[in-house]
């Protein structure tokens, strides 16, 4: 059946109401109420060769499988590169855990495994920075409670013991933490923007419309952003079981044709702020590090990208060394790949 005309037909039915979807409309109000406060918490920025960077960079990777017996085999495993030498940390483990909850467990073991690795290289190491793939902000917000996991009932409290050892640690070396995500969620900016918006009756009817829609930073950010530039960092304060701590949050985005980048940052030097949810006058030195590490958006950080390619678990490691040497050690002929069930078949 030719389902790609039936695709084209959707299209051609649906394409005005999707673009308005990943854009703001320019002759709508709301464009118009946003263009302004989008235009002053907007730096337009090209960078310059920053020189020798002195960085790391964490990553992590899972592989996950359910045997016949309804558990599942976890393999997790976080790389820390720095100058060509990786420090790792691994975790492996036969778990019972419900299909709806499995992919919130992997990444919360996938983040604490990141964690414990950069804790292992801060041990040796005092690099200037620190970038790390994910979100600080959504590490920060899990909650502190009882998981449905057997054996994992008390993992959250280990978790941020972890995280705040690993904050301590990095405010000890002076290292800065720079947290990069690609995907965003979050409304951290368009919320600033509601914040400064002026008080006037007309502005406040509109702000708590506006309060109550959900469009993330990264939809305004596109509906507005015609040339490079991030968005007004911000301070944030979060406490974390009796510490507080300091983190500059925003959004680059080092091409326009492409989609912005989440950032947060996590410096020793942000603790004697006295602030909350304002502007911060980050170092552009660490602006133009960002910028100078993106070439393009699979490459988004060079950092990254290459502790990436080193921690991934490909496909024919786990299915023909890790699962194979799982049956060998067991015994147990359990496992066997799709391919060759198939080629069987058709033998």
């Amino acid at each position: 059946m030719d389902t790609f005309s039936d695709f084209m037909n959707y299209l051609d039915r649906n394409s005005d109401s999707m673009k308005k979807d990943l854009k703001l409309d320019k002759t709508s109000s709301i464009y118009k109420f946003y263009r302004d406060l989008f235009n002053s918490n907007y730096i337009k920025f090209k960078p310059s060769d920053p020189g020798k960077i002195d960085a790391a960079a964490t990553d992590s990777s899972e592989f996950l499988r359910m045997l016949y017996n309804g558990k599942n085999i976890v393999i997790v495993r976080a790389f820390t590169l720095y100058n060509n030498e990786v420090t790792s940390d691994f975790h492996a483990d036969l778990v019972a855990v419900d299909p709806v909850d499995q992919r919130n467990f992997t990444i919360l073991l996938m983040e604490h495994s990141e964690h414990k690795s950069m804790l292992k290289f801060l041990d040796e190491h005092s690099p200037e920075y620190l970038f790390v793939d994910g979100s600080l902000k959504g590490r920060l917000s899990h909650r502190i409670e009882t998981l449905p996991i057997e054996k994992y009932e008390n993992f959250m409290y280990e978790y941020m013991k972890t995280l705040k050892e690993l904050i301590r640690k990095s405010y000890e070396k002076g290292t800065t933490l720079i947290f990069m995500a690609k995907s965003s969620y979050t409304e951290c900016f368009k919320k600033y923007l509601l914040e400064t918006a002026r008080n006037d009756p007309e502005t406040m009817k509109i702000k708590e419309k506006e309060s109550g829609i959900y469009r993330n930073d990264h939809y305004l950010i596109k509906s507005f952003a015609e040339e490079s530039g991030y968005t007004t960092p911000v301070m944030y304060r979060k406490n974390l079981e009796g510490t507080d701590i300091n983190y500059v949050s925003f959004d680059i985005l080092p091409d326009p044709v492409d989609l912005p980048i989440k950032v947060q940052v996590l410096s020793k030097g942000f603790i004697k702020e006295d602030l909350d949810r304002k502007p911060y006058n980050l170092d552009e030195k660490i602006i133009n590090i960002l910028f100078y590490g993106y070439t393009g958006y699979k490459v988004y950080n060079l950092w990254l990208v290459d502790v990436d390619k080193k921690v991934k678990f490909r496909s024919v490691e786990m299915e023909k060394i890790y699962m194979r040497a799982l049956e060998r050690k067991l015994g147990i002929p359990f496992y066997e790949t799709r391919g060759e069930r198939r080629a069987r078949i058709r033998a």
